[in-house]
C-alpha cells in the first residue's frame, strides 16, 4: 500500500531549529567582559616629548606671523621700540612688498631711462639718445593678460631702492648702497646689451623722470604741473659689468 499524499508532505517538511543568542561572556565576579584595548599607547616620555614638539611649533608659528604683522602695520611703539629685531628677523627671507591698512599709492608716473656712449674704431666717443627703459616695460605688459614680474616690479623696484641708498651727491651709502646701484646698472645692461649701433658700449648714465599725477576731474586738489630728473653720473662699462648677463 503507497503512503497517503499527507504522509509524502510530512516526511518531506524539514524542521528548523529556533537561532538563540548567546548571551556575552561574563568574567569571573559576573560583570561583562569587556574587549581588551588594542590600541597604541605612548609612553611618558613619548607624550612630553609630543606635547614639548607641538607646543613649540605653536609658538613658532605666532611669533612669525606677529614678525610679518609688525612689518606690515603702521607705526607703532612696538615697531618703534624693538624696529631693529623685527627687521633682522624678517629681512631679507620674509619681505614684504605691501603694507596693511589701505596702503598710500603713489601719486607720480616715474619713467627710467638711460644713455650710452660707445666707442667705435676710429676711437671717436659717441653719445646716444635716452632711452626709455620704462616704455619698454609698458609696451610688454600692455595687452598681455599674464604680464611677467619682470616687466612689472623688476626695473622700478631696483630704481626706487637705489635712490633710498644714494646720498644727495648720487654716492652709494655703505655696501648696500653699492649692492643697490651694482644691480640697476646691470638690469640696464642686461636691457641694452654689450653693443649699442655696431659700437662697443663704453659708459652708460641713469636718469629719473617724475611726473606728478593729475586729480580727477571730481577732485579740487590742484597737482602741480611739473616734471622733476634725477640724474645719475657716468659709470664706465667693462666686460666684468656683463658676467653673468
Amino acid at each position: 500500500m503507497e503512503p497517503s499524499s499527507e504522509c509524502a508532505a510530512e516526511s518531506l517538511t524539514t524542521t528548523v531549529a529556533p537561532t538563540r543568542h548567546l548571551p556575552p561572556p561574563r568574567s569571573s565576579d559576573g560583570a561583562p567582559a569587556t574587549a581588551p584595548d588594542t590600541g597604541p599607547r605612548w609612553s611618558p616620555a613619548a607624550a612630553v616629548a609630543l606635547t614639548a614638539t607641538a607646543v613649540l611649533l605653536a609658538g613658532a608659528l605666532v611669533t612669525h606671523l606677529a614678525m610679518i604683522f609688525l612689518t606690515l602695520a603702521p607705526a607703532n611703539a612696538l615697531r618703534a621700540t624693538h624696529g631693529k629685531a623685527i627687521d633682522s628677523y624678517v629681512q631679507p627671507e620674509f619681505a614684504q612688498d605691501w603694507k596693511l591698512f589701505a596702503p598710500n599709492p603713489k601719486q607720480r608716473n616715474d619713467a627710467i631711462g638711460v644713455r650710452l656712449r660707445t666707442g667705435g674704431t676710429d676711437r671717436a666717443v659717441r653719445t646716444s639718445d635716452w632711452i626709455n627703459l620704462t616704455a619698454q616695460d609698458v609696451a610688454e605688459i600692455q595687452g598681455n593678460p599674464a604680464p611677467s614680474h619682470v616687466h612689472q616690479n623688476m626695473l622700478r623696484i631696483a630704481w626706487d631702492n637705489s635712490e633710498a641708498w644714494l646720498d644727495a651727491g648720487n654716492r652709494p651709502r655703505g655696501i648696500r648702497g653699492k649692492v643697490a646701484v651694482d644691480y640697476l646698472r646691470r638690469i640696464a645692461l642686461q636691457r641694452v646689451g654689450r653693443d649699442w649701433q655696431g659700437e662697443r658700449i663704453t659708459g652708460m648714465q641713469l636718469a629719473g623722470r617724475y611726473t606728478m599725477v593729475q586729480p580727477p576731474s571730481w577732485s579740487s586738489e590742484d597737482a602741480p604741473d611739473t616734471t622733476t630728473y634725477r640724474m645719475l653720473p657716468w659709470w664706465p662699462v667693462t666686460d666684468q659689468d656683463y658676467r653673468g648677463l
